[in-house]
């Protein structure tokens, strides 16, 4: 049995393919508004490359009356951002997360947003950054780690927020666990016997957060019940060749289906015209010999169909 999985290539190449090159440059802020000593010299070193030096001259400006500058800290935000940069992007580096706080402090010494020709790339290019960390983080994912893809779509998230004050997360929260679950299901489903159950654990669970929300929900808990149906096919199919555990496997294998039921027939109910969704249940029903409820699919299906 396949899951659905054209809406979530769709929306991965929307998500992770910003492909930006944003280019933030230090020049020409003397048009907005003149700046103090301090930050004057220090974005003269930013432009320089001395990125270490204009940081300790700007920490000496934040220090006085230069800190009621909202130029001072975009200033500061872009330096620390030129660091980032400068140091490979490490996904680990806080360089990040302190840019984004100056860019933050930034923008409340400019509520008429003057400055945002500046600020709002800035932003861009941080949200960026991470939405390649939460791609890496993905593909690198073990069931014991910490959830550095999580963290990561966090501080996306947050530089979003800022971008846009309604901004909703959703969608892509979504897409984010829907991609941790395919990864950790496909290792699962390589593994086979040997170290699957932890994968198979991970991705139910970030399925089953994914089908908690709205957004794609349908999606979320059918291609949840597809792999917890195949899950099921794989343990039992695992014991055929043991007698001593096949009744064991048996009964496994009945539980992993009727949860593949269970789900399947909330998918119905939230997506009653969903055609996949019966024939799956369909197989399923077929697998937990429950032949009222083959023929009741099979009758959808035929409606469905415009009664072919």
């Amino acid at each position: 049995m396949h899951r659905d999985s054209s809406h979530a290539r769709r929306g991965l190449r929307l998500f992770f393919a910003i492909g930006l090159t944003i280019n933030i440059m230090l020049g020409g802020v003397g048009e907005l508004q003149s700046q103090g000593e301090l930050t004057r010299s220090a974005i003269a070193l930013a432009e320089a490359g001395k990125l270490e030096d204009a940081e300790y001259k700007l920490a000496a400006a934040m220090a006085g009356p230069e800190a009621e500058d909202a130029m001072t800290w975009y200033v500061h935000a872009f330096v620390l951002k030129e660091r980032y940069i400068a140091e490979g992007r490490p996904p680990d580096e806080n360089l990040r997360s302190r840019s984004l706080a100056s860019v933050e402090k930034c923008m409340q010494r400019d509520p008429q947003g003057e400055l945002s020709r500046w600020t709002l790339p800035l932003l861009e290019f941080l949200a960026e950054s991470h939405v390649g960390d939460v791609k890496a983080a993905i593909s690198a994912i073990r069931p014991d780690d910490p959830p550095t893809a999580l963290d990561h779509f966090a501080a996306y998230s947050d530089v979003q927020s800022l971008l846009d004050p309604d901004w909703d997360e959703d969608a892509e929260w979504v897409l984010v666990h829907q991609q941790i679950g395919e990864r950790a299901i496909q290792e699962a489903t390589r593994l086979e016997k040997k170290g699957a159950g932890p994968w198979f654990a991970m991705g139910v669970h970030h399925y089953s957060l994914a089908s908690q929300r709205a957004h794609d929900q349908p999606r979320s808990l059918f291609n949840l019940a597809v792999h917890t149906y195949n899950q099921g096919v794989r343990e039992f199919r695992y014991a055929e060749d043991d007698l001593d555990a096949i009744d064991g496997a048996l009964r496994q294998a009945a539980s992993h289906w009727q949860n593949a039921s269970d789900l399947l027939d909330t998918t119905i109910e939230k997506d009653p015209e969903n055609t996949k969704a019966y024939e799956a249940l369909a197989i399923v029903s077929t697998a937990l010999l429950n032949q009222e409820r083959i023929d009741w699919c099979k009758e959808h299906i035929q409606e469905l169909r415009g009664g072919e």
